[in-house]
């Protein structure tokens, strides 16, 4: 059984190495859409082509799927669209998505001003000012190595893809995916750090007997890269070995 791991936004396949060299699996590791230094787009261009267009790039058969952050959320789009190609998903700092709202139209607005500072002030600006949000605070106590080597990721794109890519498929514009986390027959987990409190507690709201939610202690939430061992411990406690 193949597994597939999809990065963040700003992430690359590099993100997964640390995983990739503790599970005893296949792994299919591509780049997400808008992303990598020759960034490609779905013809039609929105979050559902996205989807369908990672799809058609999936090995044979189903898959297990692993997803980070905007990678959770393709990765939930692909258990909305195309459940029959999904064996089971770990889905590391979730958000599902939001119903249309005031909520919705401010983080439409966000993503938008975003796009536009990309593209207005290049891809370095941005990441400085990205890496700035509260969001990462717990990645200061990582090693200056670590740090580095998630830097290089993030400056490894183009302005014009991420714009595109906060555009096309961020949560001000993704489809509300809350339901596709109780896709019959496919189970999910959800993965939070501990120090990520907003993600831990949306992970609890969506918890059931149907859809598992582990805590990884000492960890933000971008656990793949803090505490990638215990991510390869949840993946291997599901049989993903």
């Amino acid at each position: 059984m193949t597994l597939v791991a999809l990065h963040g936004f700003l992430g690359s396949p590099e993100a997964w190495a640390p995983l990739a060299t503790m599970m005893n699996a296949t792994m299919h590791i591509p780049y997400l859409p808008g992303h990598g230094p020759r960034p490609w787009f779905p013809e039609a261009g929105g979050f559902d082509a996205a989807v369908d267009a990672l799809v058609e790039a999936l090995p044979p058969g189903r898959v297990r799927l692993v997803g980070y952050s905007l990678g959770a959320r393709l990765a939930l789009g692909l258990l909305a669209r195309h459940p029959s190609r999904v064996e089971g998903a770990a889905l590391v700092g979730v958000d599902p998505g939001m119903p249309e709202g005031p909520q919705k139209a401010a983080r439409r607005a966000l993503d938008e001003d975003r796009a536009r500072a990309l593209e207005a002030g290049g891809v370095e600006a941005f990441v400085r000012a990205w890496e700035a949000l509260p969001l990462w605070t717990s990645q200061r106590a990582l090693p200056e190595a670590a740090r580095s080597r998630r830097r290089a990721e993030r400056l490894g794109h183009t302005a014009e893809g991420l714009a595109w890519s906060l555009r096309a498929l961020g949560l001000g514009v993704m489809p509300n995916l809350r339901g596709a986390l109780r896709a019959p027959g496919v189970p999910v987990t959800l993965v939070t750090g501990a120090l990520d409190e907003k993600f831990t507690a949306l992970a609890k709201e969506y918890a059931s007997p149907a859809v598992r939610h582990t805590t990884v202690h000492g960890a933000g939430h971008d656990v793949g890269l803090e505490a990638p061992g215990a991510l390869a411990s949840v993946l291997k406690e599901l049989g993903w070995r």
